[in-house]
């Protein structure tokens, strides 16, 4: 920290800027310059005299160029504002400034909002700031917004450049006024959810305004407001990644939760006429659940202050959570209500497309037992595979282990495990190839090629999305048959009975009785759902699949869903990061994407399409 602004100090931030350099240095009484690279804004706050207002001072940090001084300061603020302006304005063209501060407690506004403007220049930029403010949504909060004169800004005692200098070097001078709604007036307690909401909103707000003025008055035209963010992300958030992905390293969720003695239960339940539900046995908790949940809550997210990845690392930490919970409640009802909870449930939307499936699908596209491939044969095929996608990323490390504790074909931490007895249909065998392979793996490496951890280790809720682009690419190469749609249908039925309280072995007769599933499929089906104490995760299959065909029905494109295991309404996030150069071009495409013969279902795909016109 510097004990007060000089001419020296003025001089090495304007030239290290002028160099194409980041600034971020201390300024007096715990003051702070963070600039990102040079941009041609800056936003700017300064706590009253005697009375810090660091709640306020954060909704700059959310920002790529700010300043936070104290008003006290303002007489050595001044030319370090005027240098960077003018350097800038004569980098870019023009130059716009954003004074951001906090309504006084006497003071008789009521607007949540007051934007400082000049009267008669630039009214497009004032509009611009006044609609994106207008266009915040908050809970039971009504957001109203007022104008007024920045005249105030240009004069003593708060003035940082003179009106003419503005206009000689074509700086705009805006203020924006927060009513601090996220305070209480009596006690001067935070409220800081919705201090944290309310800061990203009026960071992005600032961001479009920005975009909005840059576009038409300056040489700088960003591809996106986004673009206009901080790029450069500080150590903090690379710790905070590596702790969380730390923990969800620590134990494999699916595996914990998957019977370890299927073959010998299913023999149980044929025994006994399938009228007595078996007995599972689980892997061997290899995690204290406590412990890991301390260590969890041990990490400091709240030093963050870029809001987005505020805002995935919150929700990875939420899931994660629910996550040691179902495995503290493995085999316990309480494990459902996680479940419900992180994987959601069965809305009548997607049960009635579900039993629509399995009344209109015919129950066999095959009129003789199909042939099953050779475990061995898959082995190389899917082997085979994962050699295509390793000549596209050298960094691909992966391979398939044949296991006797798994039960058909599991991807985990970016390795193919599969069954000793998985029975897989040869026709079917290139379709899970590209589930498996061309979506799980696929996915999870361009996820590792990613700086940000999780983007491989899986934001919070990304199986639907997993799931729905695995089942699609099925699909796309010809292997998704009848039999497997009504599976999937199945799944949905099996976890809404699960969800209203029904016992595995009146699951299991459901759907032999009623939708005619053979005993094997019926059983696999059913212990899926019921395994842990009831997993709901197997009805995001169809659910995915369903959402994925409404987004491209919208006329987005596929490609983008494939940079890590994100859920769909992670893309706009995924794409700001893309815009703010956090995140790097997705390296891994699959074969489908790659095919030409492939493309006109792509393009069917486009046009839009429902489940039912899959088969």
């Amino acid at each position: 920290m510097i004990e007060s602004i000089t001419d020296s100090f003025i001089r090495k931030i304007t030239r290290s800027l002028q160099r194409g350099k980041q600034v971020h240095r201390r300024l007096p009484q715990g003051g702070l310059i963070y600039i990102d690279r040079p941009l041609p804004f800056l936003v700017i706050f300064r706590h009253p005299e005697g009375q810090p207002d660091h709640p306020t001072a954060d909704f700059l940090k959310a920002n790529a160029a700010y300043i936070i001084s104290h008003q006290e300061r303002t007489e050595e603020l001044r030319p370090l504002v005027q240098s960077i302006a003018n350097a800038m304005a004569d980098q870019f063209g023009a130059f716009m400034i954003i004074e951001v501060m906090a309504a006084l407690p006497s003071t008789t506004d009521t607007d949540l909002f007051k934007v400082l403007g000049p009267e008669h220049q630039l009214p497009t930029t004032t509009e611009t700031i006044v609609q994106e403010l207008q266009n915040i949504k908050l809970s039971g909060i009504h957001t109203s917004v007022s104008t007024a004169t920045n005249k105030p800004l240009l004069q003593e005692p708060l003035c940082l450049i003179p009106e003419e200098d503005l206009k000689k070097h074509s700086i705009l001078m805006l203020g924006l006024q927060l009513r601090p709604i996220y305070k209480n007036d009596s006690t001067g307690k935070i409220y800081p959810l919705l201090l944290r909401t309310l800061r990203e909103k009026v960071a992005n707000a600032i961001k479009k305004t920005v975009f909005d003025f840059v576009n038409v008055q300056t040489t700088h035209h960003p591809v996106h407001f986004q673009a206009l963010g901080r790029q450069a992300v500080n150590r903090v958030v690379w710790r905070i990644d590596k702790q969380l992905t730390s923990i969800s390293d620590q134990f494999r969720f699916l595996l914990l939760v998957t019977p370890v003695n299927n073959n010998e239960a299913w023999e149980e339940f044929k025994k006994a006429k399938y009228e007595k539900a078996p007995t599972f046995h689980y892997r061997l908790m290899p995690v204290d659940a406590d412990q890991l949940k301390r260590k969890l809550y041990n990490i400091s997210i709240e030093k963050v202050d870029d809001p987005t990845l505020g805002y995935l690392f919150r929700d990875k930490r939420h899931e994660l959570d629910k996550m040691l919970t179902m495995l503290a409640d493995r085999n316990k009802p309480d494990f459902l209500y996680s479940s419900m909870q992180l994987y959601g449930t069965v809305d009548d939307q997607l049960l009635k497309i579900a039993e629509g499936i399995l009344a209109t699908v015919p129950e066999s596209d095959h009129k003789s037992s199909p042939e099953i491939i050779p475990v061995s044969e898959f082995v190389a095929q899917a082997e085979q595979e994962i050699a295509f996608l390793k000549e596209q990323y050298p960094g691909l490390e992966s391979g398939v282990d044949v296991r006797d504790d798994i039960v058909g074909l599991i991807v985990s931490k970016g390795r193919l495990n599969v069954g000793t007895d998985a029975k897989i249909p040869r026709h079917r065998a290139q379709a899970l190839i590209q589930h498996e392979v061309g979506t799980h793996i696929l996915t999870y490496f361009n996820g590792k090629a990613q700086p940000l951890h999780q983007l491989y280790v899986g934001s919070p809720g990304y199986e639907e999305l997993q799931e729905g682009l695995a089942v699609l690419s099925e699909w796309l190469v010809g292997g998704l048959d009848h039999t497997r749609m009504r599976i999937l249908a199945a799944r949905v039925v099996a976890v809404y009975h699960l969800t209203k309280g029904c016992s595995f072995t009146d699951n299991f007769w459901r759907l032999k009785d009623a939708y005619h599933f053979d005993d094997e499929t019926a059983w696999d089906v059913t212990m899926r759902v019921h395994r842990g104490g009831g997993l709901t995760k197997d009805a995001v299959y169809l659910r995915g699949l369903v959402h994925l065909l409404n987004y491209l029905k919208e006329g987005n494109e596929l490609e983008p869903l494939l940079i890590g295991k994100i859920r769909q309404d992670y893309i706009p996030i995924v794409q700001e990061l893309i815009y703010r150069k956090v995140l790097r071009p997705v390296p891994i495409k699959p074969r489908y994407l790659l095919d030409s013969s492939i493309q006109p279902k792509l393009e069917q795909l486009k046009s839009g399409i429902s489940v039912f016109n899959l088969l």
